[in-house]
């Protein structure tokens, strides 16, 4: 069975999203990134990909792992590991004008009827933990403890 592994961004400010609207139509949406080549690391592969979708350079250090999620099919076995970073909103220029009309900070609720089921479901996990973790926020700000896996 083929193994794909993807690593995706979860780029908030306060109650919003970063997400890339998909040209095609019906409205989707989804989160920056992409797939992982053979001699990378999953937060090597989000900072490339992020890179060469949009003008937004990350740095490792930058980031935090949030959580895993496995999609098992027949022919071939789906593993999107999920990083969070905190950002300030301002506009971001897409670079694969062929994939993405433009970046765009929605708030996440607008934004999740359009995303991908693993997308959408990993989004609203982030925000619906904030919601309950408020009160033990530290001064860095929204600061989860990482899942291992839905």
């Amino acid at each position: 069975m083929k193994k794909l592994i993807k690593s995706r961004l979860i780029a908030v400010h306060k109650d919003k999203v970063l997400v890339l609207k998909k040209v095609a139509r019906p409205l989707r949406y989804t989160l920056p990134g992409g797939v992982k080549k053979k001699k990378e690391t999953e937060s090597e592969t989000l900072i490339r990909e992020v890179g060469e979708e949009i003008k937004l350079k990350l740095t490792d250090k930058q980031l935090q792992f949030y959580l895993s999620h496995v999609k098992k099919g027949k022919f071939q076995t789906v593993l999107k590991n999920y990083y969070l970073v905190q950002l300030k909103q301002k506009s971001i220029k897409v670079k694969e004008k062929h994939k993405f009309e433009e970046a765009l900070w929605l708030e996440w609720k607008e934004a999740l009827p359009f995303m991908d089921k693993m997308d959408r479901t990993a989004v609203r996990s982030y925000f619906k933990s904030l919601g309950r973790n408020l009160k033990k926020q530290n001064s860095d700000g929204y600061k989860i403890p990482p899942r291992i896996a839905m």
